[in-house]
């Protein structure tokens, strides 16, 4: 009896391997995920995406079903796993309106930070939720002020603090404004500080503009942000943007802030762009992605630029096509290149989710694509992530799809490195004109103001939810990657180790643009470090290297490079 006891406990610990196995390689598809509340679905957005810690990936927004939510809009937290179909599903909110715009998942506990805007006292109030790796709820923070706010995105740096931003209402007299809002929290939850950043037209004349951050970056650990912004301040026009990109000190202080004005002046109008997403580079400066009417009044065409440390512009290209819209909402850099998501549409159609791939000098598209043009849809992209779920590397996005069943869904759009589902005809290549941009670069006085927050508890509750397959490809695998080319090396990268899974050895490539000193450390997933891999000065060059994990036990680990301001942190997966 005991030798039959330990045969199954053998066949089962076997079967529990192969699942786990079998689930790390993610799918290449479409999926959609309706909220259900009996047989009433609901409508849902998809706005933030990020690759989970323990495998697939994790996705929140906001939703609307007037049988289940709690109030009319509420926060939306979805856990899906590497095959697309997914795990858990919850609603975060008030009896009022509330949105939920970014997450990013904890290193301490893996469980989840989610930023957006809920109403307290009938004023929409910046808010941040806690939830647990079991997704319940573990605590929520909002701004502690009188007037209107909202977080549009959290961000976690590799010193586990986290930061988030959006706009903090100001009253002017008779008038109310938006303004700057950053904040700085523990992973705990417990506050660094939080500032919000007043406009002047000189030290003693405040402006009446409007300032509304849209994202955040860390540019080094410990050391600086990046935020992008818009404002109004030199158009003097409601609804007329320019670009803001400050950037702070790690406690919150100004080191310098620029407004980027593009295609200025103009002999007919005075062109609105807006940023997305600001993210960072290895120089010190950042890279922006948002949209502009600058060519076109009633069009909107994808903006890039890049800035160097001191704000200085590098370059700035516009992407569109002459009677059609587009928008670039998110934006991640991958070796050489960046790799934007959006939507595109003639003003007389809907919109199609869009994926393209530049250099990062800034030239012409590798590629781009857009979903199937043929089905009648809905669909956008909001943000994306480089996959780390498997091999090869690839990107997984998020945003919102409607496809003729009168509501709104989010959707996981996981591609491989080149923007395409294999072996399936899911999507479409279409060809984007490029121009660069005339600009202008000035800048304003920010005087921060220092602000509180309280804490309070929100409603959470668990309902239905309906995973719909858009189109399907096969799982990941080892084939397809692409070629080494050791003249293509502009920036520090750091790829995804193979076999992922592996046992006992993996081997860990990485480019250095530039000589510098690299360490490569091994973390287990309490964050101790276990091991140094690379701890030397390299030359320019490609390297690859061999990772052994006998001495180890079975789990999830990860591995960190450190080059200068540049860091980069992935996840393996140890199965013995």
């Amino acid at each position: 009896m005991k030798s039959l006891i330990s045969s199954l406990k053998v066949l089962l610990f076997a079967i529990i391997v192969l699942i786990n196995f079998q689930n790390s390689y993610g799918q290449y598809q479409e999926r959609s995920y309706d909220v259900k509340c009996g047989a009433v679905s609901g409508t849902e957005f998809g706005r933030s995406i990020t690759n989970r810690i323990d495998d697939g990936y994790a996705i929140a927004g906001y939703s609307y079903n007037p049988l289940c939510g709690i109030g009319p809009f509420d926060w939306l937290f979805l856990k899906v796993r590497s095959t697309g179909v997914h795990e858990s599903v919850r609603m975060i909110g008030t009896t009022f309106d509330d949105k939920c715009y970014s997450l990013v998942q904890t290193l301490n506990d893996s469980g989840y930070v989610l930023a957006g805007n809920m109403y307290d006292a009938s004023k929409q109030r910046a808010t941040f939720v806690k939830l647990d790796k079991s997704s319940a709820l573990s605590y929520s923070k909002r701004l502690d002020d009188p007037n209107n706010s909202q977080y549009m995105q959290v961000i976690l740096d590799p010193n586990k603090n986290l930061g988030f931003t959006g706009w903090d209402e100001k009253n002017l007299g008779d008038r109310l404004r938006n303004k700057l809002l950053v904040s700085q929290y523990d992973q705990l939850g417990v506050r660094n500080w939080i500032y919000r950043y007043n406009s002047y037209v000189s030290s003693s004349i405040e402006s009446g503009s409007t300032e509304e951050a849209y994202s955040i970056c860390f540019q080094s650990a410990g050391t600086s942000y990046g935020v992008a912004a818009r404002t109004n301040y030199f158009s003097a026009t409601a609804g007329i943007w320019d670009i803001m990109v400050v950037k702070l000190s790690y406690t919150g202080s100004v080191i310098w802030n620029k407004v980027y004005r593009f295609n200025f002046p103009s002999s007919s109008f005075y062109p609105s762009t807006e940023p997305r997403k600001i993210i960072p580079m290895s120089d010190g400066g950042f890279v922006v992605v948002g949209f502009t009417n600058a060519y076109v009044q009633s069009e909107k065409d994808i903006i890039v630029f890049r800035v160097n440390a001191s704000g200085g512009l590098m370059w700035s290209r516009t992407y569109g096509s002459t009677a059609f819209i587009e928008e670039g909402n998110s934006i991640v850099l991958d070796g050489s290149h960046l790799v934007v998501t959006g939507s595109r549409r003639r003003s007389t159609t809907s919109n199609n989710a869009l994926l393209m791939k530049i250099p990062v000098t800034g030239g012409a598209p590798i590629w781009t694509r857009i979903w199937d043009a043929t089905t009648p849809e809905a669909d956008a992209g909001f943000d994306l992530v480089k996959s780390n779920v498997s091999v090869p590397d690839g990107y997984a996005i998020t945003g919102e799809t409607y496809r003729g069943t009168n509501s709104f869904d989010p959707f996981l759009w996981r591609t491989n490195v080149n923007g395409i589902i294999p072996s399936t005809n899911c999507q479409d290549s279409t060809v984007l004109q490029i121009y660069n941009n005339p600009h202008k670069i000035d800048s304003m006085i920010l005087i921060k103001w220092k602000l509180g927050d309280k804490q309070w508890t929100p409603g959470i509750v668990t309902p239905g939810m309906n995973t719909k397959t858009i189109c399907l490809g096969p799982a990941d695998s080892p084939t397809g990657m692409q070629e080494d080319n050791i003249n293509d090396i502009t920036e520090f990268n750091l790829n995804q180790n193979y076999p992922n899974p592996f046992n006992p050895s993996t081997t860990i490539k990485y480019d250095v643009p530039e000589e510098a000193f690299v360490t490569i450390k091994i973390f287990d997933v309490a964050g101790k470090e276990i091991f140094t891999l690379v701890n030397e000065n390299k030359s320019y060059g490609r390297y690859e290297i061999e990772f052994s994990g006998a001495d180890l036990s079975t789990g999830v680990y990860y591995y960190r490079l450190t080059a200068g301001n540049f860091t980069e942190i992935r996840k393996m997966i140890l199965l013995k």
